[in-house]
């Protein structure tokens, strides 16, 4: 027994550390066992080791297309490579994504891998890891790619969807993750979703086979980008995106791509299970179309009691005729949507594809709800939405307000498993008080909040520059354009005007370990609400003090409670993906003390067992997962360890920050195309960060006396440059980059 004991573990020994000149196959690097898997776990055994490896290049470098706001440049490379010892045989473990960044003080791109070409065959050195469920080889540098040969590019191989995902588009870990990275071919799938995001320049769509089982199709390359994206790979064979997006209800034959994986279900991610993602525009092969209903319009956009409602659409048939068109709505909030009132559309006066059809008016307050439905000569039938072709499926509403629209009215929804805003895309305006503002001993982001309203009532404001001289506490009107950011909720406001009032908003109270909430999305009504996490007659608990690599731990009501029984918070980390606070000390892992922002605050490195009396803070969702951003230290009300109070500002009308002129700060050009020069009096020394008008920190630099920063990178537009002395004074001051 003591001779197999020994044996094991020198075994385990080897395993653990293996060197980066011990060469490890692509399969065993990406293997996980049966029985890990049934146990929800797909992580790879050699995660966190550094190792070589080869593998054959399975698609052109240059046509990845990942914007990265973390990555120096604002691009992340990236390649799959599969098994030479597999004869590129897909599946069975024998592929993995070359994850194109290292870490040299920030993340740079590993260029080289826009160069490799499919059928390369290259060795790699660098460190595995993971992404949401994703195995990933991640070079150690620059140079950590070397090409060593060519041989025939890899072939897609057919598989059913069934084996990834189930009709829930939940990942299937026992028979999907032998495929992830593999280059698959999916056939005979209808698409049931689509969702063009990032201002109308991206888009997925879900797709499902005859049996019902859901796939997202996502756009890694750049054969998905839509019509007005600009590549962010230099080395992209296109100048812009060209995809169209397909409608709900188009049948492909088939679609090939990378199997990605995005975990959700047992895990405890809530992603979007294995995903394909097309790099050839020939990866798409269309069949039969029904007709596609677009450009849905309501006039007016919120009726009063007083007001008809004229809802107008294009529908097209690509492949036929329209024969048919009918508005469906209710007034009933509980109806199917077979029971709705049908009301033919007509022909818009001198259009040839455009159908108008007119809802009555109603009283204040009353919902109505609605679809579309086209069939054509072929006997296909579309619906917009999508989801309204079932008697219980989701449909288009909207509230007859005879005083305007509200916060609540933006984000309130009637499934939250559905949970677009039924004003997207429109222009709006709103009135709210700030529970979370750019200024110092902040979150340095801004949320607006209904003052009086317990659901529904927070939303995220981005865009304008006048947001930054906002404080909390004031109440002010916005007026901007509803978005939807993965399915977050926000405003890009191109107005902002105070009213002079002032009020304080209390959080709302919600159970710290509330998995039903979390489970079914329960957490949408409170979205960018200021909340309080508690435990009813307890303390609230730091369960998983690391919970992530991207410094985000969990509170709980006990120290045993897995993620779906905790609540995920969110601090210290300014980059492209995150937005949290630098005022609060309590971090997950002590290097983002300096890393993604410079923390304003003493680190408390999180600890398993330490308590609090209530977790305060924003309600946010991104990455499929809802998390708590406290604004400060103070929001973290009695905390175990001792922390910096935080000195936000209670007097809004009178506590100004200081000019740069104050503090002796000096800076030039304005505008300014490839850097701006920062002088102090005396040489002085101090932080300087350059920050989005949405407050995200896009580069920082010490400043001794004198320093320079490059802007070059930037788009064009207005950015904030702001400049704190060894005194904690702070300025800031808007520039234009040219």
């Amino acid at each position: 027994m003591k001779k197999q004991l020994l044996v094991l573990t020198l075994g385990l020994f080897a395993i653990l550390f293996t060197s980066a000149q011990t060469s490890v196959s692509v399969r065993d690097l990406q293997f996980v066992s049966v029985t890990d898997l049934a146990a929800c776990k797909d992580a790879s055994s050699y995660d966190g080791q550094t190792i070589k490896t080869v593998g054959i290049v399975m698609h052109n470098g240059n046509l990845t297309e990942v914007a990265s706001g973390s990555v120096n440049g604002g691009y992340r490379p990236g390649v799959h490579i599969i098994d030479t010892a597999t004869g590129a045989a897909m599946g069975d473990f024998n592929t993995i994504q070359i994850h194109g960044v290292y870490d040299d003080g920030q993340s740079q791109p590993v260029t080289a891998l826009d160069n490799l070409v499919a059928g390369m065959i290259v060795e790699v050195i660098g460190e595995m890891g993971g992404f949401s469920g994703e195995t990933q080889l991640s070079p150690s540098d620059a140079s950590s790619v070397e090409v060593i040969g060519t041989t025939t590019a890899p072939t897609p191989a057919v598989v059913s969807i069934g084996l990834l995902n189930d009709k829930s588009r939940v990942n299937k870990l026992p028979t999907g993750e032998a495929w992830e990275g593999s280059l698959v071919t999916v056939e005979n799938v209808t698409v049931v979703a689509v969702n063009a995001f990032s201002g109308g320049t991206r888009v997925s769509f879900d797709i499902s086979d005859a049996n019902g089982n859901t796939m997202n199709v996502s756009d890694r390359f750049i054969a998905q980008k839509l019509v007005g994206w600009v590549p962010r790979n230099a080395s992209s064979p296109q100048l812009a995106g060209e995809f169209v997006a397909p409608i709900v209800g188009t049948q492909y034959e088939s679609i090939t791509g990378i199997v990605l994986h995005s975990e959700n279900g047992c895990t405890g991610g809530t992603g979007r299970g294995y995903e394909l993602n097309p790099f050839d525009t020939s990866h798409y092969k269309v069949g039969d179309t029904p007709p596609s209903i677009t450009d849905v319009t309501r006039n007016p956009l919120v009726p009063s009691s007083t007001e008809d409602v004229v809802l107008s659409a294009q529908i097209i048939d690509f492949n036929g005729t329209v024969v048919s068109q009918t508005l469906y709505y209710t007034t009933d909030i509980d109806a199917e949507n077979t029971s709705f009132t049908a009301v033919p559309m007509t022909l818009k006066t001198g259009s040839s594809d455009e159908f108008e059809a007119t809802i009555p008016k109603a009283a204040d307050g009353t919902i109505i709800r609605y679809y579309i439905k086209a069939t054509d000569n072929d006997a296909n039938e579309s619906f917009e939405p999508f989801t309204a072709s079932t008697a219980t499926g989701s449909t288009s509403f909207y509230t007859v307000k005879d005083n305007g629209l509200s916060i609540v009215d933006l984000q309130y929804v009637l499934n939250p498993t559905s949970d677009a805003s039924p004003y997207k895309d429109q222009e709006v305006t709103v009135k709210g008080y700030i529970t979370a503002s750019a200024k110092p001993y902040d979150l340095e982001d801004i949320y607006l909040q209904d003052k009086d309203a317990t659901e529904w009532a927070g939303i995220h404001l981005r865009g304008s520059a006048d947001l930054l001289e906002l404080w909390r506490t004031e109440e002010v009107e916005v007026t901007g354009v509803v978005r939807e950011v993965f399915g977050f909720t926000e405003i890009e406001v191109t107005s902002v005007s105070k009213t002079g009032k002032t009020a304080e908003i209390l959080p709302i109270e919600l159970p710290v370990s509330d998995s039903l909430g979390r489970a079914n999305n329960g957490y949408e009504k409170y979205e960018s609400m200021l909340v309080k996490m508690v435990n009813d007659g307890g303390k609230v608990k730091i369960a998983d003090p690391q919970f992530n690599r991207f410094g985000e731990w969990t509170a709980a009501d006990d120290t045993a409670a897995n993620f779906a029984n905790s609540t995920k918070v969110q601090a210290g980390v300014k980059n492209g993906n995150n937005n949290s606070s630098l005022w609060v000390s309590v971090l997950a892992d002590s290097a983002f003390e300096t890393q993604d922002g410079i923390l304003e605050v003493p680190l408390v490195k999180a600890r398993q067992g330490m308590e609090m009396d209530a977790l305060v803070g924003i309600m946010y969702y991104g990455f499929g997962q809802f998390a708590v951003k406290p604004r400060n230290n103070d929001d973290l009300e009695g905390f175990s360890v001792e922390l910096d109070s935080a000195e936000y500002a209670k007097d809004t009308a009178t506590n100004a920050v200081p000019t740069f002129q104050a503090l002796g700060v000096t800076f030039y050009p304005n505008p300014a195309s490839n850097v701006i020069t920062v002088k102090t009096e005396s040489n002085a020394t101090g932080n300087v960060v350059v920050r989005s008008l949405d407050g995200r920190i896009i580069a920082s630099k010490q400043v001794v006396g004198r320093a320079t920063v490059n802007v070059a990178a930037l788009t064009r537009g207005v950015y904030v440059l702001e400049f704190t002395n060894d005194q904690g004074q702070r300025a800031s001051a808007k520039f234009v980059k040219l």
